[in-house]
């Protein structure tokens, strides 16, 4: 078995195409790779550390090497692992960036308002307009992530219970959100009469390009870039409109197993990270605008 049919079985095709990138780079910078030790490997990554300044790449790079030298013990080349155990210390930076989270005010001057793409990226076309529409109402009301909307299938929405189902994710659990009431008319319409425009074939997912294909997160991006020209001084995404979300609520005086639910997290410790008091808002601010002070 090659390393591409091993890695096909195991990775996404995205992921493979980026391994196999990954891997040829390390095949040809050490010396007898097949033979590598611990210490070999360490060396290699010392180096990634000085070329790349997020250690998210460093972390992807080992993974991809270990699929390699895993694909090496399967396929008998080799009897041991060399670094199956090795774990980096690069980690993201989960805490919450209060500085850059949204007021409920300023999340409903996003629903009032239609950003230029929609216009541009419609060409006379008000399915995807509503589409659109959609996506953003899915960030504001139930606060969902990039990769629950790209998830969702039409099946999901249940427009007589006014329900919608979320799948469950590695990282986020299942759950059913009732819909805004604002949420129901717009849905409907975009089932029965927009959507129906955008397919060529029986494509079951409910966020779709013009050609019918599934959506892969480009139009969420798109969506969300049309508005950052009212917020100049935060960050803008689909990340930070969750988040805003899942803060306001808990800022509301939510309990917080409610707010667990809502939000999907596995764990009430990622919620709590949402708590702010005043005197945080305030150092955030002060850090931002007074860095110096």
């Amino acid at each position: 078995m090659s390393l591409q049919d091993y890695l096909n079985k195991t990775y996404a095709p995205r992921t493979v195409h980026q391994y196999l990138i990954d891997i040829n780079h390390y095949l040809k910078m050490v010396h007898d790779p097949e033979k590598a030790t611990y210490r070999d490997i360490m060396a290699y990554l010392s180096v990634l550390r000085n070329r790349y300044q997020k250690g998210t790449t460093v972390q992807r790079i080992l993974a991809a090497i270990k699929a390699y030298y895993q694909w090496l013990v399967v396929s008998g080349q080799r009897s041991d692992h060399p670094c199956s155990t090795l774990r980096l210390r690069d980690r993201k930076d989960h805490r919450i960036q209060v500085q850059d989270l949204f007021t409920l005010k300023e999340l409903q001057l996003l629903l009032q308002q239609e950003p230029s793409y929609w216009h541009g990226a419609a060409g006379g076309r008000s399915s995807i307009v509503q589409r659109n529409k959609v996506i953003l109402t899915l960030l504001i009301y139930q606060a969902l992530s990039q990769r629950n909307i790209t998830e969702l299938k039409a099946r999901d929405i249940n427009l007589n219970e006014a329900t919608i189902t979320i799948k469950a994710t590695h990282t986020l659990n299942g759950r059913t959100l009732p819909l805004h009431p604002q949420q129901i008319m717009l849905l409907n319409k975009y089932l029965t009469e927009e959507l129906p425009h955008l397919l060529n074939s029986d494509n079951p997912y409910l966020i779709i390009t013009r050609r019918g294909n599934r959506e892969t997160g480009c139009a969420v991006r798109k969506v969300v870039e049309g508005y950052k020209h009212l917020f100049p001084l935060k960050i803008l995404c689909a990340q930070s409109i969750r988040q805003s979300v899942i803060a306001n609520l808990l800022k509301g005086g939510k309990d917080i197993r409610v707010v667990q639910v809502f939000a999907g997290h596995k764990s009430p410790r990622a919620t709590e990270r949402y708590r702010q008091s005043g005197v945080e808002e305030l150092k955030a601010a002060v850090k931002k605008y007074h860095p110096l002070g």
